[in-house]
């Protein structure tokens, strides 16, 4: 048989669309990447910043609590140990934290429900214990203690009285969430 000299015409369409699509696999898939990285950055430095104001709350409510009762209280921040992961894998103990009560800071009464909510919100947030693995189970742990921690956050606000977000609503996860995509744009 003879071949037809227009078939590479005819098929010239169906051989551009076969390069396209290979050249968009090839570019979608290392883009795919550096994009979900980025995402997965971002993602994360919100999620840790939200945490790290969920523990400063926790350690102005610790400095804040007032210890007129009968009942002696310490400053447990500094009597939590800490513990700081080093590079070959050990742990060394990482220095205290010194909150000292200021004569600005105004005072809340002493209640042993309320410190004990104050304790349990700050082990949940206390950077040296949150793990920044990759891993399903280590991003699994961290996003309870944060469910955990924003629902001891409502607990305290109800029971001083208060809102940290400082208006009249009712606090919401929203509230206890942070914009940074606003920053480089000041």
């Amino acid at each position: 048989m003879t071949s037809d000299p227009f078939e590479t015409v005819l098929d010239l369409e169906d051989t551009f669309y076969k390069e396209g699509h290979d050249l968009g696999v090839q570019d979608g898939r290392r883009t795919g990447q550096i994009e979900g990285r980025l995402f997965g950055l971002e993602k994360g430095f919100d999620k840790h910043a939200i945490m790290g104001r969920l523990h400063g709350l926790s350690t102005i409510w610790s400095a804040r609590l007032s210890s007129d009762s009968q009942t002696p209280k310490s400053n447990y921040v500094d009597d939590i140990p800490r513990q700081s992961p080093t590079s070959d894998g050990g742990t060394q103990n990482a220095p205290s934290i010194s909150v000292e009560a200021s004569s600005s800071i105004s005072r809340i009464p002493y209640s042993t429900r309320l410190e004990k909510h104050i304790r349990t919100l700050y082990a949940l947030t206390e950077p040296a214990s949150l793990s920044t693995d990759n891993t399903e189970d280590a991003v699994s742990d961290f996003d309870d203690r944060l469910k955990r921690a924003k629902g001891k956050v409502k607990i305290i606000e109800k029971v001083l009285d208060e809102n940290v977000t400082g208006d009249d609503a009712p606090a919401r996860d929203d509230d206890l969430e942070m914009d940074f995509t606003s920053r480089g744009n000041q």
